[in-house]
């Protein structure tokens, strides 16, 4: 009998839980050997996540039960967590002493608190933890998966140090180095990171002094690069000299963007007038770096349409042309900058609608985009 109490105890709790949270977990059929599903991507989970989020799973099948009012005739297999909000909310330890569940709605204001502690049965206290462990966890391994997806697409950045000293230029390379192997450090490493709330109010402040880093490198190479176009003394060099410039200004120029996602990403700041700030600020920088980059290189172009070429000494110009048209395709592709996409999905992967595929064994799905 004492344990049909706790169990329709930990009913309860969860009911209330998903009401506050506007969350929903039931029993998944439409989906079936998700693990060989090319739709479906699994997410990376550490060895404690992996504890958290079974223990969730092991008791979902006696709360699954219950809303049918009879015991299922087989272990479930698959469970579906809806969050229409996004995954990210906060949880709190109250001065209190009591766990409270800080939510915000889709304007990022802080929407309500439910006291975790609304039933006193120790049976949903427990199950209150267990599922704020369960989510941190599913939160944190999913933003991992995010930030990978997001290096990937930047194309300096995601290249190993010594692919990257043999394009960087200038006395800034010891300086932006320092900063790109910092930035790397910490994506590769933002799941552990987060979990150690020491390291990640570190992490915060070393992306911050980045992005910094990142805009006065730009800022050097933008007028690195604008003087380099205008020597025509020797035009092969001079091209070969300003697609350097060009690889040095678009790192510093990631280093910056992916900064700023890591930094939300961290904080867990999803505010969404923060967001707007972000993308807009970024935005208008990226703007200026690539309209600097494409004005130049269009300069370069013509420059080597009409260089001289002497009788001993002939000019590759086909071959100039097509290494800087080949930069220059990178920026003016049609519609938005690349870049600015990936900025922009970047900052808002995080807190868009999911749902999330629980295993029995205790693994996390999510659907491709």
């Amino acid at each position: 009998m004492g344990d049909n109490n706790n169990i329709v105890d930990m009913k309860r709790g969860i009911d209330s839980l998903k009401t506050v949270g506007n969350f929903d977990i039931s029993v998944c059929d439409s989906v079936q050997h998700i693990e060989e599903n090319p739709k479906y991507k699994k997410i990376e989970l550490s060895k404690g996540q992996k504890m958290q989020l079974n223990s969730l799973i092991n008791q979902l099948p006696a709360i699954m039960a219950l809303d049918n009012m009879a015991a299922l005739s087989s272990m479930p297999k698959l469970y579906s967590v809806t969050i229409p909000d996004g995954l990210p909310y906060t949880m709190m330890v109250m001065k209190n002493g009591n766990m409270t569940s800080v939510l915000r709605d889709q304007n990022g204001l802080f929407r309500c608190y439910a006291n975790m502690a609304e039933y006193n049965a120790p049976a949903n206290l427990a199950l209150s933890s267990t599922v704020i462990g369960a989510f941190s966890a599913m939160s944190l391994a999913t933003g991992q998966y995010y930030l990978n997806q997001i290096n990937s697409e930047l194309d300096k950045i995601k290249m190993g140090m010594d692919a990257i000293l043999a394009f960087l230029h200038g006395d800034k390379k010891a300086e932006l180095m320092s900063e790109i192997s910092f930035v790397k450090y910490v994506y590769q490493n933002y799941n552990a990171i987060s979990s150690s709330e020491a390291q990640r109010i570190a992490s915060i402040s070393g992306v911050q002094q980045a992005k910094k880093v990142g805009m006065k490198d730009c800022e050097f190479y933008i007028a690195d690069f604008e003087s380099a176009i205008e020597n025509r003394n020797d035009i092969c060099a001079t091209v070969n000299n300003a697609l350097r410039i060009c690889d040095s200004l678009k790192l510093s120029l990631q280093l910056c963007t992916m900064g700023s996602i890591l930094e939300t990403y961290l904080s867990q700041n999803f505010d969404p007038n923060y967001i707007r700030y972000i993308e807009n600020d970024m935005s208008l920088y990226i703007d200026k770096c690539e309209k600097v980059m494409l004005g130049g290189l269009s300069t370069l172009i013509a420059h080597v349409r009409n260089a001289k070429e002497l009788p001993i000494k002939k000019i590759p110009k086909e071959k100039l042309i097509a290494d800087i048209s080949e930069v220059l395709d990178t920026l003016k592709e049609s519609g938005e900058s690349p870049l600015k996409k990936t900025m922009r999905e970047g900052l808002r992967l995080a807190d868009s609608q999911k749902t999330y595929y629980l295993s029995a064994n205790g693994e996390v799905y999510i659907k491709s985009e």
